[in-house]
C-alpha cells in the first residue's frame, strides 16, 4: 500500500469511527520534500486517492484537481519543525472538542496508555482556523517536544511517524476523552501516580 492509498484509508476510518464530522478535519503525510493533503470541504467517507492534493512546503499546489484543506498552513508549520514527523491529523472529535470548548486540561496519566502515546499535550489559544497566525500557535509546543495539541474551541491536532501512530493517537485521545468524562478524573485525581508512570515509560523505551 503507498502513502497515498493510505492516507484515503485512515481518513476515511477517522470520520467511519465518528472522530470527526461532516467535511471537518484534516489529515496529511509528507511525501519528500511535498505534502500530500485532504481536500477542503469534503466529507471523508467518500474520499478518494484522486481528491488528494499535493503541495510543496511552500504552500503551492504542485498537483490535484481540487483545492487543500483551508488549514494547510498548520501542517506545513509542523513538517518544517519537527523532521520525524510524516503524518498529521487534525479532526473534532465530540468528547475532545468538548473538553477543549470547556477548556480542560486531560488526565494524561490516567492510563499507561495514553501517558505512553499522548504525552506532553500543549493547550492551544483559540486562533482564526487556516489563518497564519492559526500555524504559528504551534510552534512553542513543538519545541517543548508535544505531538498532541487540543485547540480551544476548536479540536484537536496530533501527528505521527507513520500515518497509522497518527490515527492511533487520535482514537486514543478521544478515547481518553471519553474515559475522563464517565470516571470524573482530572489531572492530579484519579491518575496513576507519576513515579509508576515513569517505571513503566522507562520500561517500554528500553531506558
Amino acid at each position: 500500500m503507498d502513502l497515498r492509498e493510505e492516507l484515503v484509508l485512515f481518513s476515511k476510518l477517522a470520520w467511519d469511527r465518528r472522530l470527526t464530522e461532516s467535511t471537518g478535519g484534516n489529515m496529511s503525510v509528507r511525501i519528500g520534500d511535498h505534502i500530500v493533503i485532504t481536500p477542503t470541504t469534503m466529507v471523508k467517507h467518500f474520499l478518494t486517492e484522486e481528491d488528494l492534493v499535493e503541495v510543496d512546503l511552500a504552500g503551492n499546489k504542485v498537483r490535484g484537481r481540487r483545492e487543500a484543506s483551508s488549514e494547510y498552513r498548520m501542517h506545513l508549520k509542523i513538517y518544517r519543525e519537527c523532521n520525524e514527523v510524516v503524518s498529521v491529523f487534525h479532526a473534532h472529535p465530540v468528547h475532545a472538542t468538548t473538553m477543549a470548548v470547556q477548556q480542560k486540561e486531560f488526565p494524561v496519566n490516567v492510563l499507561p496508555e495514553t501517558a505512553l502515546m499522548l504525552a506532553p499535550i500543549t493547550y492551544l489559544p483559540y486562533k482564526m482556523p487556516g489563518t497564519d497566525d492559526f500555524a504559528e500557535v504551534f510552534s512553542e509546543g513543538l519545541k517543548q517536544g508535544s505531538r498532541t495539541f487540543v485547540l480551544r474551541n476548536h479540536g484537536v491536532t496530533v501527528t505521527g511517524k507513520s500515518i497509522e501512530e497518527a490515527y492511533a493517537k487520535l482514537e486514543t485521545l478521544e478515547f481518553l476523552a471519553q474515559i475522563t468524562h464517565l470516571s470524573g478524573a482530572r489531572p492530579g485525581h484519579l491518575e496513576i501516580p507519576s513515579e509508576e508512570v515513569e517505571r513503566f515509560l522507562r520500561k517500554v523505551r528500553g531506558y
